[in-house]
């Protein structure tokens, strides 16, 4: 789960749909039919995507955490992180949402109701193989590799290492300091915004980006995790 993975959650809020492999083509094995199971139910591989993707959109750090499966210090680590950023994201849409509106929120987030009803019926169109207890998805609007998910004491979790390439010891805390640093930024925005010192989605956006780039320009050796939409 690399940093690049938690600035496109930033954007798009889905890190696992969008930062996992997705793939064009048709599972093999026991196939698992669409269920309408309840976001919470991590008990099928779909209702434990159906979880994440809510967990994310919300910012709920226990069910973050309890839906990935790490495998060591590191990796505790990295989904820790990300958890802390995606709880700071979704304040930050609340906050923005409160200030200027739904549209508002989505002009700083990219977010929206629409973008987040379109993941999960991406979840739902997915095909799901299960095998013992992994079970491989491919989303059939994506062209890269098919993903997996281990299912541990009864519940299904998606593995780290499905995310993230190894990385040493030096890497991985440029990468959790890089990460903390945007962290603190989208705190900060969320803090201004609701202390009103934006009069527009706009102005705070911009203040956004500015601070990005100065929190990596303290940083030289450190490429920014994460930054507000673009534009375009």
């Amino acid at each position: 789960m690399s940093s690049g993975s938690i600035s496109h959650m930033a954007l798009r809020w889905k890190l696992i749909c969008a930062a996992m492999a997705l793939a064009a083509g048709v599972a093999v094995g026991q196939q698992e039919p669409p269920t309408t199971a309840p976001a919470s139910d991590a008990i099928t591989p779909r209702g434990a995507l159906h979880a994440l993707n809510h967990a994310m959109r919300e910012g709920e750090v226990a069910a973050i955490k309890r839906l990935f499966l790490a495998s060591n210090e590191a990796e505790r680590k990295m989904v820790e992180a990300d958890a802390q950023m995606a709880a700071a994201l979704a304040d930050l849409r609340r906050a923005a949402s409160r200030k200027f509106g739904e549209a508002g929120a989505e002009l700083m987030t990219g977010d929206s109701p629409a973008s987040s009803a379109v993941s999960s019926q991406r979840i739902e169109a997915a095909d799901i193989a299960i095998t013992g207890d992994t079970a491989t998805v491919v989303y059939r609007d994506e062209k890269e590799s098919p993903f997996v998910l281990k299912r541990v004491a009864g519940q299904w979790k998606v593995p780290v290492s499905e995310l993230a390439k190894p990385m040493d010891r030096a890497t991985l805390e440029q990468r959790l300091a890089d990460l903390d640093s945007q962290c603190q930024v989208v705190r900060e925005i969320t803090r201004q915004i609701d202390q009103g010192r934006f009069t527009a989605a706009e102005q705070a956006k911009e203040a956004w980006r500015a601070r990005i780039f100065q929190a990596a320009a303290s940083q030289p050796t450190t490429r920014p995790a994460g930054r507000p939409p673009s534009d375009g």
